[in-house]
């Protein structure tokens, strides 16, 4: 049956008249009820009782009104879709990121959407994790990852996965025999620091933050990449997520072990959106693309 059919349908059992649905539709009466019969004879049945006072739905149009409510309710919101794919084939997307994100997650994740959205360009810029609400928030991105904490309300997180903080260290160093890692374990051994402070939500354990602290770094670096190839050298270990890690574990370059410590494994990262005002085309619809690569990081 066709859309336009259905609408008219709709419109005379909300009105009760022919005339006022017409003149509601700006079409004329004869035109709207010459649908409503095709719909009947296509039905064989009756589906309003054609009274002094106006149209009533019989017990076939009642049942027929509840599917064309729900069916025209979808086909707005697949129209809508529709629209939202059509105007984010072009435009701008700016993201904010914890950096070990930007190293593979992302990049292979931009690359996925770009076969749909050729035209879509980006900023994918690294950010300290506690400068990510701001920046998503003042505007400055349209999108941003970090470790999930308290957020204004103009932010919401609309994905998260677990990601803890663990070590990092050479495929044949002595803790990778171990399934979990102590402070006391690591401590012996040399040490590699990520320039910067700690996530927000690893204020939860001060005994970590204490730790880190107390440690006499044998290299401090701003570049993931540079502490990556430190790593590989057997220069030291260090303390990351396995998010920017995963290729190097998949090869056996690197190994990683959490920590035994529930509030550090109790850290996510999340994807951060505006809540108070509406993204962009393109934003829309890279978020909820991002979210299905996030399901991803689930199973791994």
């Amino acid at each position: 049956m066709h859309a336009a059919s259905l609408n008219y349908f709709r419109e005379t059992a909300r009105r009760g008249s022919i005339r006022r649905a017409a003149a509601a539709l700006n079409v004329s009466a004869s035109a709207l009820n010459r649908q409503i019969l095709i719909l009947e004879e296509e039905l064989g049945t009756a589906l309003f009782d054609r009274l002094p006072g106006g149209m009533r739905l019989t017990a076939a149009g009642e049942l027929l009104l509840q599917h064309v409510v729900g069916t025209l309710v979808e086909f707005d919101r697949v129209r809508s879709r529709i629209d939202d794919l059509r105007a984010a084939r072009t435009g701008h997307v700016g993201i904010a990121a914890v950096d070990s994100l930007l190293v593979d997650f992302l990049p292979r994740a931009l690359d996925r959407f770009r076969a749909d959205f050729p035209a879509v360009t980006y900023a994918l810029d690294a950010a300290n994790p506690a400068e990510v609400p701001r920046l998503v928030a003042d505007g400055s991105y349209d999108l941003g990852f970090t470790f999930v904490g308290p957020t204004p309300p103009s932010l919401r997180f609309e994905h998260e996965v677990p990601a803890p903080i663990g070590v990092v260290m050479p495929f044949d160093h002595p803790l990778r025999q171990k399934r979990e890692v102590s402070f006391d374990d690591v401590a012996p051994y040399p040490f590699l620091a990520q320039a910067g402070p700690l996530p927000r939500s690893a204020d939860v354990d001060a005994g970590f933050a204490r730790f880190r602290s107390g440690l006499r770094p044998r290299l401090v670096s701003n570049s993931i990449q540079a502490l990556k190839t430190a790593i590989r050298l057997n220069m030291g270990i260090a303390f990351f997520t396995r998010l920017g890690f995963l290729e190097e574990i998949e090869r056996g370059e690197v190994a990683w072990r959490p920590f035994d410590s529930p509030a550090i494994n109790a850290l996510r990262i999340g994807l951060l959106v505006p809540a108070s005002r509406a993204p962009t085309a393109p934003a829309r619809q890279l978020a909820a693309r991002l979210v299905e690569e996030m399901g991803r990081l689930d199973t791994i």
